[in-house]
This record gives C-alpha cells, sequence and structure tokens, in this order.
C-alpha cells in the first residue's frame, strides 16, 4: 500500500547512497514501509532505511537503535554498531534486517560463531538477502556452514505455492496499486497513483478511463465499491509519483466518493490539516457505510461515518510506525504495520494490542490485508522474495497461530500491491509499477504489463 518512500531513488527502493536514511515517513512504504525495507543491503552489510514515527515515547525504540547502528557503521565503528543493532532486535526479534545486519557485524568483528547462528536464524524466517556477495562477509567465504546457509537463503527465491494470472494490462505507464470488483457488473476497478485516476476493466478484459480528469484528484490507491449505496470510494493523496505533484501539495490526503453508475465525482473528504504529515493510503468499507483508512505517516486509524464530513480518530498509539493494510476480524479491525507488524484494535474503544507472529516467522513489511472466514490473507512485498501469506488467528485475537506462505518467487509475482475478494477470492496485483519509477530521472513510468493475480479455491498450504 503507501510506497512512496521505499520506491523511489532506485529500482527496488535500493537508495542511490546505500548508507544513506531516508526522509523520516512514521508505509514503504512509509506504505507499504517498501519492498526495499529489508533487501536495502544490496552489496553493503549495513543498509538501514530510517522509517522514524513521532517522538511520542521517551524510551528508545527500534528504529532509534538502528539509526545509531547505522551512524556507527559510516564510522566503521563495528563494535558500536554491534550494540546497537542487538538493542534493535531485541525489540524485533523477527526482523530479517537486524538478523542480517548483527551477523555482518560479528563477521566484521571476527566472531565467527555468532555471525554463523545470526545467519541460521534469518535464513529459519524463509527470506533472501545477498550475503554471498556482501564484502562484509569476506572473513566467511571459506566457511562449509557460510556456504550452506547462503544455499538455504538462495533457496527461498524458488517457486512456492500456487496463484493464477486472471488478467493482464499490458502497455501500462502507471502506477496501479488499489483495485475493487463489482460481482453485479464483473467490472474491476484500479487506483492509478500516477495519472491520478481511476481505470475501470469490463468483464471482456478491456480497460477503460472511469474518473474524469478533476484537479481534485490526487494518486488513486485503495478502492471499495458499496454497491448499496451506488458509491465508489477511493483514497486520494498527494505524492511524488504522482504527475503534476508540487512539494505544497505534501499532506494533502483524503478518500473520493464517486457515483458508481455515472463515473460523478460527489465530493472529497480531506484530512483537517493539524500541523502533522498524513498520507493515507489503504481503506476499509463497513456494513454502516463508514470508511475505515489508514494513516502512514501520521500514523493514525481513522473513520469517516457514513454520510458525515468530518473524519473520526479510531487509535493511535506508540506502537505504530507506518499503517498499511486494514481488515475487520470479528469484533476488531486488524491493521498491518510495515515496520511493526500487525496489530489488533478495538473499533469502539479504539485499544490496541500486537499480534505476535508464531517463532520463526517475520511479518515485517506486510501491505494488504483481506479477510477471509477462517484465516487472513496478506501481501508482504518488504521482503524476497515477495509473498503471499495465509494468517491464521486464535479465538480470541490475541496471537497469531500459524503463518503459511501460499505464493512466492512464481514468474511475475513481483512488485506487488493491495489485495481484494473476487468472487470470495482473494485478487491482487502485481507489477504495479512502483519498482519501476524514479521521479527524480523521468516524467512517467515505462511502460509495462501489469497482471491480475488469484489464488486458487482452497488454495493448499505448501
Amino acid at each position: 500500500m503507501f510506497r512512496p518512500a521505499r520506491r523511489t531513488g532506485s529500482p527496488a527502493g535500493i537508495p542511490a547512497n546505500p548508507l544513506a536514511c531516508p526522509p523520516a515517513l512514521g508505509h514503504g512504504a512509509a506504505m507499504r514501509f517498501s519492498p526495499g525495507s529489508f533487501p536495502l543491503r544490496l552489496g553493503l552489510a549495513f543498509v538501514l532505511a530510517w522509517v522514524a514515527g513521532p517522538g511520542r515515547a521517551a524510551e528508545k525504540t527500534h528504529r532509534d537503535f538502528r539509526a545509531e547502528a547505522a551512524a556507527a557503521y559510516g564510522k566503521k565503528d563495528y563494535a558500536a554498531a554491534l550494540a546497537a543493532t542487538a538493542a534493535a532486535l531485541a525489540l524485533r526479534p523477527d526482523s530479517p534486517r537486524y538478523l542480517y545486519n548483527l551477523a555482518a557485524m560479528h563477521a566484521l568483528l571476527g566472531a565467527r560463531d555468532e555471525a554463523l547462528r545470526a545467519l541460521g536464524r534469518l535464513a529459519a524466517l524463509g527470506v533472501y538477502l545477498p550475503a554471498e556477495t556482501d564484502k562484509d562477509f569476506a572473513s566467511l567465504q571459506g566457511e562449509a556452514e557460510f556456504r550452506r546457509l547462503v544455499q538455504q537463503l538462495q533457496a527461498h527465491r524458488e517457486p512456492k505455492g500456487t496463484a493464477d494470472v486472471v488478467g493482464e494490462l499490458p502497455g501500462r505507464t502507471g502506477i496501479l496499486e488499489g483495485l475493487a470488483f463489482r460481482p453485479r457488473t464483473g467490472d474491476l476497478f484500479l487506483g492509478d497513483v500516477h495519472h491520478r485516476c481511476i481505470w475501470r476493466r469490463d468483464r471482456d478484459g478491456q480497460v477503460h478511463r472511469f474518473s474524469a480528469e478533476d484537479e481534485e484528484l490526487f494518486g488513486c490507491f485503495a478502492l471499495a465499491i458499496d454497491e448499496a449505496r451506488n458509491t465508489l470510494w477511493a483514497v486520494t493523496t498527494a505524492t511524488p509519483e504522482m504527475a503534476g505533484y508540487t512539494a505544497e501539495m505534501k499532506g494533502t490526503t483524503g478518500v473520493a466518493e464517486f457515483n458508481l453508475a455515472t463515473s460523478e465525482l460527489r465530493r472529497v473528504v480531506f484530512l483537517p490539516g493539524d500541523g502533522r504529515d498524513h498520507f493515507l493510503g489503504d481503506l476499509l468499507l463497513l456494513e454502516d457505510g463508514s470508511v475505515i483508512a489508514t494513516d502512514s505517516r501520521a500514523p493514525v486509524l481513522w473513520r469517516l461515518p457514513a454520510g458525515a464530513e468530518e473524519w473520526i480518530k479510531v487509535a493511535e498509539s506508540p506502537a505504530f510506525a507506518s499503517l498499511q493494510g486494514v481488515a475487520a476480524w470479528r469484533r476488531d479491525l486488524v491493521v498491518t504495520d510495515y515496520s511493526n507488524g500487525l496489530f489488533a484494535v478495538d473499533p469502539v474503544r479504539g485499544s490496541v494490542r500486537p499480534l505476535a507472529a508464531p517463532p520463526g516467522t517475520t511479518l515485517l513489511g506486510v501491505d494488504g490485508l483481506v479477510a477471509l472466514p477462517d484465516s487472513l490473507v496478506a501481501i508482504q512485498n518488504g521482503v524476497v522474495p515477495q509473498r503471499v501469506l495465509r494468517l491464521t488467528l486464535d479465538p480470541a485475537a490475541e496471537t497469531i497461530t500459524s503463518v503459511q506462505v501460499l505464493a512466492a518467487g512464481l514468474p511475475h509475482l513481483t512488485d506487488l500491491a493491495l489485495i481484494t475478494l473476487v468472487n470470495e477470492l482473494p485478487t491482487f496485483i502485481a507489477g504495479s509499477g512502483w519498482d519501476l519509477f524514479d521521479p527524480a530521472k523521468a516524467k512517467t513510468p515505462p511502460a509495462h504489463t501489469v497482471r491480475i493475480f488469484q489464488l486458487p479455491p482452497s488454495a493448499p498450504i505448501p
């Protein structure tokens, strides 16, 4: 979902200066913070992206320690970098980035066993990071155990699970982020961040522009259809990746309400200016017509009651850093945080509780989210390979009891965006265009094929 900061600067969110920290975001992702959040270390052992939330707590966060580690690494003070990384890891033990950096610091300091142990913990998470080409691991290159762990990491990029391509949109020059399906007509609607519009793909596969060229619209992110009220909702947010962006637009974000039958724009309800940076990315439509939206940068969970003109704060917590996806689960709302995992939110009281991941798994870098009757399905585009996950919760929704990879490493299954249900099946965007576009180097993304993937009925657990 919210990707701007993850995806700018260079391909796959990798900063041109790998030791530089991106701007504070409070997504990258950023939304969705970004696919670059964890695989930011291509070629160096210490790329530490800075995803700083507002300083509310006196105690240091893992992001604070990450910044300290980056500064120490830049000075080649590897002992200090190790200590700061260990402190960050203690707060986020499921972080692939911290495990990788811990291993690298141990290797640089000649602590062979500790470096291999950290790499082993990383390999158990099922993700890939390029230790085999990283000079910080030079002291381990001749070790048989190091080669075995490298092979284990590389094996995670192999195809796993199943997902079917159910639609292709060739020659797109935008960034397609959100999607919504209308069962009544078979139309699929897609939000375009770059072209600041909504596209409609009919049941015959023909693509038409749904929204008119209207200056009230900014980048279009998540979408939702309210058939009962003849409404299509769209998150619209100003971002450097959209055409016509200027710095004065920063922080402008809200939801647009369209007449579903005529495509007329009824209104745009923006978040009020309160001196804080805001960035809505995903939304959820409730049965009463209310709209729930995630704010990546404040970061806050908001609600717009049906027919209202003012937003109501549902929840705000020091635990939030970069809110992304949102889904309804039993009596709660479940939100994804790119930097801190998943949380359950009581929509009435606004209370927030973390949903711990099982040992040996990571739920950092999770973006879009949808609910099935018995589980949640999540897009994890902040790791390599990008993955589609099934998450099972305990009956009390206090913890996540299992994490299964439904699809990863398949052809074209990359540059993933948001997810929705089409005929009750999880359906999502791949090849969205974020990874291809650097607004500092080009005015528009290069033409590319956007693919719509769908999980098969009763997707088997590999």
